[in-house]
């Protein structure tokens, strides 16, 4: 099944964080003329000698001309040069952060589905209910919190200038160099972003396929890293913007879905030990669902059909499609909508953009 090769969540979550170490290694990059810029003083500068002494002839004007043209020419080389060196220390960190976090995370999701998922096999339903609701609430903050995206990059330079200000003046007291400054930033950064993007997969994979993560995890972490690269470059919000919403969208449709299918997966949990395990045998047909609540059945269209639900399954996966419903699950499915739209409208309101216009200053 389509769900069980690539899995949208972890997509979004893998892209997410791609992106935000992105956005810190440009800030870093960005950072690294300015500096250069400070720590190279200016070779060319007039001293107020020359201008008290004789003038000199034309001969020797000519002279100090090209002295001067050259001192300049060695200068720029060696700004270029001690940038190029800054910037390597700032990818060696960056490339160090993402490898130890790929280990990390390779070795978690190991663990977790070879030693763990096994001891849930009792009460399936009550667990894969369990975990659908922890994703929900997962993919409930990624959502909101890739909304503020667009921003990243500002707040990210405004919060490393303050770290790189303090730790050069510490390194400058205690004698290291700032291009170990410069390795460490991104390495810490990068680290962080890649153990919380475990957190989270940890977290969403918990009812998915463990062939569901690694094509969504590169995929995810490629686009993180072209988008990021492409925003370096162009310093365009707009496109980015379009983007993230239409992101946050698709995550809380995601998000609702797996929100609602865990209450269907505790009220199946408590059908099934009314009228017995069996009835998981019992195909989609009567006799297969509880009547209890119910407002809809199919006896098509279901995702758990094996031989003709695989269509289905993908919008299963994506929006928590099922060919039953019952008031708990349509219920639960608004209340995850009304709850988004009110964490929107709170996190408007505290930035003081509620009412305001877009021309308005």
């Amino acid at each position: 099944m389509a769900k069980d090769v690539f899995s949208i969540p972890i997509f979004f979550i893998v892209f997410r964080e791609a992106l935000e170490a992105v956005i810190v290694i440009a800030v870093l990059l960005s950072l690294v003329e300015s500096i250069v810029a400070r720590r190279t003083p200016s070779m060319t500068a007039p001293s107020t000698v020359d201008e008290k002494a004789e003038p000199k002839v034309d001969g020797e004007q000519s002279s100090s001309d090209e002295k001067s043209d050259e001192i300049d020419e060695e200068t720029g080389l060696d700004r270029q040069s001690l940038v190029r060196k800054l910037r390597l220390q700032i990818f060696l960190g960056a490339g160090a952060g993402l490898l130890i976090s790929l280990i990390i995370g390779a070795a978690f999701i190991a663990v977790w589905f070879t030693q763990v998922r096994d001891l849930f096999g009792a009460n399936e339903e009550v667990w894969e209910g369990v975990f659908n609701l922890v994703a929900s609430i997962l993919i409930f903050v990624m959502g909101l919190t890739m909304l503020r995206m667009d921003t990243a990059r500002e707040r990210w330079r405004i919060k490393l200038e303050r770290a790189f200000a303090v730790k050069t003046a510490k390194a400058d007291k205690e004698g290291k160099s700032v291009k170990w400054l410069l390795f460490t930033l991104p390495f810490i950064t990068v680290l962080r972003e890649g153990l919380e993007a475990v957190v989270f997969i940890g977290g969403v994979s918990l009812g998915q396929a463990a062939t569901a993560i690694p094509l969504a995890a590169i995929v995810g972490l490629i686009v993180g890293l072209t988008i990021g690269f492409i925003i370096y470059k162009t310093s365009s919000r707009v496109g980015l913007s379009i983007f993230l919403i239409a992101s946050t969208w698709l995550l809380l449709l995601i998000g609702a879905g797996l929100f609602s299918k865990a209450v269907g997966n505790f009220q199946q949990d408590k059908f099934n030990k009314l009228v017995g395990g069996d009835v998981a045998e019992a195909g989609t047909g009567p006799g297969s669902y509880s009547t209890d609540g119910n407002i809809w059945h199919l006896n098509c269209c279901s995702p758990e059909d094996k031989l003709s639900g695989h269509g289905w399954g993908v919008f299963a996966g994506l929006f928590g499609w099922s060919n039953d419903g019952s008031v708990g699950t349509v219920l639960a499915y608004i209340f995850y909508w009304w709850t988004a739209i009110a964490a929107l409208v709170f996190m408007k309101y505290r930035e003081g953009r509620l009412g305001k216009k877009k021309g308005a200053a």
